[in-house]
């Protein structure tokens, strides 16, 4: 038997999450799979693995009631139509980048206080700029480094993560 890869072995395990999650929305293990399998490559396309998989059982379950209604009772006032809700998806997913380019990191002020104490170089251009300040998001928290651009030197700022 061959051995799967990392991605597809992710994308399996995401896929069992989000059926069992579309168990608990109400829908029995045959007809989540339906469900899942009838959404899924779309949904995808738009979100990618993005969405933990409660978020993306939930976006599926509101595609598929979506569907359901417009089957049942197209002149019903209250339907929402599909397109609207592609349309929804592609705005979601652009507020998620959105909010992903736009990280913001900020040092405290006992972080200033120990550049301070820290710092002992001078700066020889008009500018004054001798820092490169270093943020590195982990899944644990932030790296926060100080590198000197005269001496060299690094400050590690990260605070304890326990």
């Amino acid at each position: 038997m061959p051995r799967m890869n990392n991605r597809r072995i992710m994308a399996k395990h995401y896929a069992q999450g989000v059926i069992a999650h579309l168990n608990l929305l109400g829908y029995h293990d045959e007809q989540a799979k339906l469900v899942f399998f009838r959404h899924y490559r779309e949904m995808k396309r738009i979100f990618g693995l993005e969405p933990n998989v409660g978020e993306f059982a939930k976006l599926i379950d509101e595609f598929e009631r979506a569907i359901k209604r417009e089957e049942d009772n197209l002149k019903n006032p209250n339907y929402i139509k599909v397109g609207h809700l592609h349309e929804r998806l592609i705005k979601l997913k652009s507020k998620q980048e959105k909010l992903k380019s736009t990280m913001t990191f900020e040092l405290t002020e006992s972080m200033l206080q120990k550049i301070k104490e820290w710092d002992s170089c001078h700066t020889t251009d008009a500018t004054e700029a001798k820092f490169a300040y270093i943020f590195i998001p982990t899944g644990l928290g932030v790296i926060i480094k100080v590198e000197c651009n005269i001496c060299n030197r690094v400050l590690d700022l990260t605070e304890a993560w326990y």
